[in-house]
């Protein structure tokens, strides 16, 4: 397994690599960023869809992490390319169910505390760009409440005919002040800190397809959730999810489109609304 830096990635490493196939010393001779563009999105512009499910955890300090949920959702992610700089936008719904009986949770008990919830299924938004570099630049209409972004599109990694591209982003936010008569559990703190790591893999000779198949591994760290009631206790949840990009619509499990029918109308006709 070999990290290629940005500069010599497909040029100095896939000539030799692909010698006697002129055809893929072309189709192949795209930048890091491109690469990035072509797993996630399209590099024809066009918006792509991913599936994904996996694991919700919980763990307070000093204590064993533990499952909270099964999650299954959707993303809609629109990116474009101009002069090297990446655009990238997402719009995704997601939904908990617990681990035990694959149910939706609708009402859930933490069993970090004891305390009856009410889980918030979610939509959710980000709009991001990276330089020639792959460094996320601070948009000037960032909310203000948003302290720092940071992250960057890591250099490809290539093993065989698999391609592997890495995103990485750390954002603080600045919560607003709770109110005076605050339920102290629903409150996390002035300042919360969250962090994603995203890695799509593809398959090397697709990488220039107006289609690229490519698969999906997702992390995240975070603070809790204000409805699971935890204030400010210590402590860390992260999401362990895998994923698939999808063709179309028709793609999406039933038992899911079902549910997003059903709790999010109009999503898949207008995701970015």
């Amino acid at each position: 397994m070999q990290n290629i830096n940005r500069r010599s990635f497909f040029c100095s490493f896939l000539s030799p690599l692909f010698v006697g196939n002129a055809f893929g010393q072309q189709s192949l001779n795209i930048t890091a960023n491109e690469a990035y563009v072509a797993l996630r999105g399209n590099l024809n512009g066009k918006n792509s869809l991913f599936y994904y499910t996996g694991t919700y955890w919980g763990k307070p300090s000093n204590e064993t992490a533990r499952p909270l949920f099964k999650v299954e959702g959707i993303g809609f992610n629109s990116l474009n390319i101009v002069n090297g700089i990446v655009s990238q936008r997402l719009s995704e719904c997601g939904f908990w169910f617990h681990p035990d009986t694959n149910l939706l949770a609708d009402d859930w008990v933490n069993p970090m505390n004891g305390l009856k919830c009410k889980p918030v299924h979610y939509k959710s938004s980000q709009n991001v760009k990276f330089n020639n570099d792959g460094l996320v630049l601070r948009e000037k209409s960032l909310p203000s409440r948003v302290l720092s972004i940071t992250g960057r599109i890591m250099d490809p990694v290539i093993f065989g005919d698999s391609l592997w591209s890495q995103e990485n982003l750390i954002i603080k936010i600045r919560q607003p002040e709770p109110d005076k008569d605050y339920d102290p559990l629903l409150y996390t703190g002035p300042v919360i800190s969250l962090n994603s790591l995203a890695t799509y893999h593809s398959n090397l000779f697709d990488v220039e397809k107006n289609f690229v198949p490519s698969t999906l591994h997702f992390q995240s760290l975070s603070p809790w959730y204000p409805w699971m009631r935890m204030g400010q206790r210590e402590g860390v949840c992260s999401f362990e999810l895998v994923g698939k990009k999808l063709k179309n619509i028709s793609e999406i499990p039933d038992r899911l489109l079902v549910i997003l029918n059903s709790r999010r109308p109009g999503f898949l006709e207008e995701p970015w609304s």
